[in-house]
């Protein structure tokens, strides 16, 4: 369940923020403050859903013995709960940017482009993890008979997908809208999935440990 709730809670924060996936600074500024209320909550929302997916995951090892690679997608999820959190206050930074108390400037282009470019190299490397982790904890827990691989197939589709138009754009063979959304959907789509199949597979698991501990009551 709380997986479902992280995934819901990350794609309703990205579909609250205008145009997700530009990094053209005064694009942002301008979509920003146009839908100012938006912002805010979608910032609100993805920092409630940074906390619910490491809650998720902590849950997942409580619940089930963790082989190797189900730890390995647990551990990198854990690490991109952490950046889309630290990635909510790079919106909040852009929010209170856009405020009328705040004179856009050459000073302000200055901080937004920065943050745009160069502070994406430490946001990046514990971002992208939330995604590559979900599709390797979605094949350890297929291979440990937990879920099937739809949710696996999934993730491998968003990955396609991404990989596609990102040549596409490189070598301008696509000018249209950028597909982040959809891509970020499909992700959430295979989290919620997998939470779906979690749940259903291990809803009978507390009766056993109970079951457990009443043998080795019995035992001893």
């Amino acid at each position: 369940m709380l997986l479902i709730l992280a995934a819901f809670t990350f794609l309703l924060s990205w579909w609250l923020m205008p145009d997700p996936g530009t990094t053209d600074t005064s694009h942002i500024l301008q979509i920003v403050k146009q839908s100012r209320t938006a912002v805010v909550a979608s910032v609100i929302i993805q920092i409630l859903s940074s906390i619910l997916y490491i809650l998720a995951m902590l849950m997942i090892v409580k619940i089930i013995s963790p082989e190797r690679t189900t730890m390995a997608g647990i551990t990198l999820l854990a690490i991109g709960a952490m950046g889309l959190c630290s990635d909510a206050f790079f919106h909040l930074l852009a929010w209170f940017m856009t405020d009328n108390s705040v004179t856009i400037q050459k000073d302000v282009i200055q901080v937004m482009t920065f943050m745009q470019t160069d502070a994406l190299l430490f946001l990046v490397p514990i971002l992208l993890p939330l995604l590559f982790g979900s599709l390797v904890l979605a094949m350890g827990l297929n291979k440990q008979k937990i879920i099937s691989n739809k949710s696996k197939i999934v993730f491998t589709t968003a990955f396609v997908i991404g990989i596609l138009s990102a040549a596409a754009g490189k070598f301008h063979l696509y000018n249209g809208p950028s597909p982040v959304f959809g891509i970020l959907a499909l992700f959430a789509g295979g989290q919620i999935l997998m939470g779906i199949e979690f749940a259903k597979t291990t809803r009978e698991l507390p009766l056993q440990y109970k079951s457990n501990k009443i043998i080795i009551q019995v035992n001893h």
